[in-house]
């Protein structure tokens, strides 16, 4: 399912609520493994229309709260990166400012 939202304001707040994150880098067959054997969200962040296009910054976030960052920073690719702690409270808050219920 796909929900595309417009609100700068919080666009920008979960982006500040993920900022910070211990993370640690890992092998991307590692953490393909894990997002098939998961229910995955992926927030991608992009302007313009073209949201299936190359994006400037994602992350996904595994049911579980571990969230993986394949960017190190806007327009920045990395290894993917992912986090040392499960944040499954912080997954809920992001659903709820998006009014994601799935």
């Amino acid at each position: 399912m796909t929900k595309k939202v417009n609100d700068k304001q919080k666009i920008e707040q979960v982006l500040t609520m993920v900022e910070g994150l211990n993370v640690k880098e890992t092998q991307s067959e590692g953490t393909f493994e894990k997002m098939k054997s998961s229910d995955t969200y992926m927030f991608v962040f992009s302007e313009g229309e073209n949201q299936y296009g190359k994006a400037p910054f994602a992350f996904y976030v595994l049911d579980n709260g571990t969230f993986i960052f394949p960017y190190k920073d806007f327009n920045s690719p990395k290894e993917n990166l992912i986090t040392i702690e499960k944040h499954d409270g912080l997954l809920k808050e992001i659903k709820n400012l998006f009014n994601i219920s799935y």
